[in-house]
């Protein structure tokens, strides 16, 4: 999975420009969307020397080349954390390689926290709606405390939620 921001992901970013944390290198740009945040930790424990909740700001783009940033965020579960490519910095990567699209959905129990859904899915309200998603993945609330029902909010730590 990428996190790598798409088209209409960038049109909302650049909409909601007070929601979203910027940082840039001049090889990429990196985004941050608290509110997303399911506070995993991959992306602290995969590189601590950018991302560091005790120094302000938190991400230190300098901190490492852009190809081992990309990589940190990429696992990045709820997609909190997104970037954005310059146009002049070129990786390795072929422009052919074909998108895998999941024709399953695909479901992970994250301990302690919430469902992690990603694939091919809808997700519908109480009224049998469709919910718009913006996102290949997902991440839905277990604990019940979330103030963005369905989706998590990060809830689950206040009220110490435990599987």
């Amino acid at each position: 999975m990428t996190n790598k921001v798409s088209k209409s992901e960038l049109n909302a970013l650049k909409k909601n420009k007070d929601s979203v944390d910027r940082f840039s290198n001049g090889e990429i740009t990196v985004f941050w969307k608290p509110e997303l945040c399911i506070h995993s930790a991959n992306c602290l424990i995969s590189l601590p020397g950018v991302f560091n909740t005790k120094k302000h700001p938190w991400i230190n783009i300098h901190g490492a080349d852009s190809l081992e940033i990309m990589r940190s965020i990429d696992r990045c579960p709820s997609r909190a954390l997104t970037y954005l490519k310059n146009s002049k910095f070129v990786t390795s990567k072929s422009k052919t390689t074909k998108k895998n699209t999941a024709t399953y959905a695909r479901i992970q129990v994250v301990k302690n926290g919430p469902l992690l859904v990603s694939g091919n899915f809808l997700i519908r309200d109480i009224h049998k709606k469709k919910i718009k998603i913006d996102h290949p993945l997902v991440s839905l609330c277990r604990c019940g405390k979330s103030r963005k029902k369905p989706f998590c909010d990060g809830n689950h730590h206040s009220c110490d939620f435990k599987d």
